[in-house]
């Protein structure tokens, strides 16, 4: 065979190199990725950084600014969320209001005080607190000032403390006394054919009537009336004794009602009608340069002032081996673990965690002493006795002290007289000691829509009250008793703890409410005053003098708002809540109408769902009607 030269062969094809594409992929995505998580983790930490508290230094020539908006809570609760809107983590508490203008006239840095009318809301013990700490604040030979744009009664009473009072020409404060107003359903739920059977104990005891009635009971009525006479007197008495005003005047114009600026200069209650641009750079500025000086004046707000003033090193001594703890106990009364139970956007009390604290309180042997401080209309019977129980064995060990705040009421007041000493205030709603129930039939609602029960059970019994079904006359009777053996053990224990016969005890009890003034006259209290008046009884009990600075200890402690937004974002620690959640925020993302709703029926509405998933696990509740806050 003929070779073929070599030059002469086609030439091999070389060999085809592997494509390395995926390579300049992964380092791409590489990049992207270590991007990703650098943007995600530089995002969080700008974030955090938002929820962390700012360093405050607190100059000289300051001037104190006190405007509060929302509803003054007793203790600072974490809004995780306040982010969001530009506020801070931490909500100011009535605590820190009190002590930061008791402090702040001890303060040769703070001037004085501006005083700014806003949307604050609390009810008239907090007020007269508050109140009673601008006056003191001025014996410190320091200046008030306020302005009055919008607002109402609690608006005024803590401006007419100050030494003068400005108002814009327009300006509008709603000044004609004090009321209460409920809504009543019963004919409208009529008309759906739901009917509410309610047991109650005794006639005063009024909780439910918005169900049962269509308009205020005699008993209801009495009450209310005598409980906003005693808060009308206190307020007219205190505005006038400020502003040299005359009470019969006063007394003639508040039921006329005065409204706008020119007329409340035209009565004296205000002292000139100026732009708050005017109040702010001359009235102020003159206030802080009677000495020479104080050239210049900054305005610095109270939750500022606050975190400002905790540190300052070695401002107080305190003594350290000798603590009182602090229990707030605010919101209604639910049983069970506070994790455990459904997002409310209230403050609430759990009978567990709260009988937690108290453990926690008295095996701590550096607390000597406890306060309660109680503002709550009560709720679960349950949960009331557990912590009935719980204050019992506590007081055996060290005393403890209840403080009323604005509402220590029903399930409030059962956790009160278990205390050794009760501090009530003179405006303070209490007692109301009775129990309530109120169960809803739909049997005629199935009829009006044409649908039928059938019913299988081993034994009548087993179809007790069942809503669904015409109430029969022998479970009605069978759930008096059970709801009258409650309300014995309650009154019994009153008189025990009160060292009243039941008879007498009986008297007072009926579910009527009573202000504080009055609880301390009829024995359901032993004394007037606000919280400064329970810590200043425990000191004593515990032997340090009046002057002396104690550390407080604080149960609940507030959360750490960084922690509080990432639970949030834990699907594992919120889902739960999250998914039974049903409070008034609920509503509002439920239905956009909710906002436009008056406020009497948002509140109303709010507080009957509480008690509607109180009474899925418990029948009988010790819970007051829902009255309203001073705005």
């Amino acid at each position: 065979m003929e070779q073929v030269p070599p030059s002469a062969m086609p030439a091999a094809a070389p060999p085809r190199r592997k494509s390395r594409w995926w390579i300049v992929l992964l380092i791409v995505a590489g990049i992207m990725f270590i991007g990703f998580v650098l943007l995600i983790a530089g995002f969080f930490a700008v974030l955090r950084g938002s929820f962390e508290r700012k360093p405050v230094s607190i100059k000289t020539n300051t001037v104190l600014h006190l405007r509060v908006p929302g509803t003054l809570e007793e203790y600072a609760r974490t809004a995780p969320l306040a982010l969001l809107s530009g506020e801070s983590g931490h909500s100011t508490s009535f605590l820190d209001l009190l002590t930061a203008i008791r402090r702040a006239k001890e303060d040769d840095r703070i001037l004085g005080l501006y005083y700014r009318s806003g949307d604050l809301s609390c009810g008239m013990a907090k007020a007269c607190e508050i109140r009673d700490a601008l006056s003191d604040f001025k014996t410190g030979g320091k200046f008030i000032h306020a302005y009055l744009d919008l607002g109402g009664e609690l608006d005024y009473f803590f401006a007419s403390v100050a030494d003068s009072i400005f108002m814009p020409t327009e300006g509008l404060v709603e000044l004609n006394g004090f009321a209460i107003e409920d809504i009543f359903w019963k004919e409208s739920l009529e008309r759906i054919g739901v009917q509410f059977h309610v047991q109650q104990f005794e006639e005063y005891k009024s909780a439910a009537e918005s169900y049962n009635r269509t308009g205020f009971s005699p008993f209801a009525r009495q009450a209310y009336q005598e409980l906003l006479g005693h808060r009308y007197r206190l307020f007219l008495e205190s505005i006038c004794a400020s502003r040299g005003i005359d009470v019969a005047e006063a007394n003639a114009a508040l039921k006329r009602g005065i409204y706008t600026a020119d007329t409340l200069l035209s009565l004296n209650f205000i002292d000139a009608i100026r732009p708050e641009t005017w109040v702010r750079e001359h009235r102020l500025r003159l206030s802080a340069q009677r000495d020479s000086s104080k050239l210049k004046h900054t305005l610095l707000a109270v939750p500022s002032y606050v975190q400002g003033y905790d540190k300052q090193p070695g401002k107080d001594e305190v003594v350290r081996d000798k603590q009182i703890a602090v229990i707030y106990g605010s919101g209604m009364m639910l049983p069970g673990d506070e994790e455990a139970l459904p997002a409310f956007a209230e403050a609430t009390i759990a009978s567990r965690t709260f009988s937690k604290y108290l453990q926690q309180a008295r095996d701590d042997k550096r607390i000597k002493a406890i306060i309660l401080r109680i503002d709550s209309p009560g709720g679960s019977v349950m949960a009331a006795d557990e912590i009935w129980e719980e204050i019992e064995r506590t007081r055996q060990v060290k005393p403890v002290y209840a403080s009323m705040s604005d509402v220590a009421a029903s399930g409030g007041y059962y956790m009160a007289m278990a205390c050794d000493t009760i501090i009530t205030h003179p405006q303070t709603i209490t007692g109301s000691i009775g129990v309530i129930s109120a169960i809803p039939n739909f049997s005629q609602a199935l009829r009006k829509l044409s649908a039928y029960t059938d019913t299988i059970a081993t034994s009548p019994s087993a179809l007790f009250l069942n809503p669904l079904l015409p109430f029969r006359e022998q479970d009605k009777k069978q759930f008096l008793r059970l709801s009258a053996s409650i309300y014995q053990r309650f009154v019994e224990r009153v008189a025990a703890s009160r060292h009243m016969t039941f008879p007498q005890a009986r008297a007072l009890a009926k579910g009527r409410v009573w202000s504080g003034e009055a609880a301390v006259q009829n024995g359901l209290a032993d004394t007037l005053g606000g919280f400064q008046t329970a810590l200043d009884l425990a000191k004593r009990r515990i032997g340090i003098p009046e002057g002396q600075k104690v550390r407080l200890r604080i149960y609940p402690q507030p959360e750490d708002p960084w922690k509080a937004f990432m639970k949030l974002l834990d699907p594992f620690k919120s889902s739960r809540n999250v998914r039974t959640g049903f409070t008034g925020q609920a509503l509002a993302a439920a239905w956009p109408g909710w906002p436009f709703l008056p406020e009497t029926v948002q509140r109303q509405m709010t507080y009957f769902l509480y008690l509607s998933w109180l009474a899925e696990r418990e029948k009988v509740l010790a819970a007051l009607p829902n009255l309203p806050l001073i705005r």
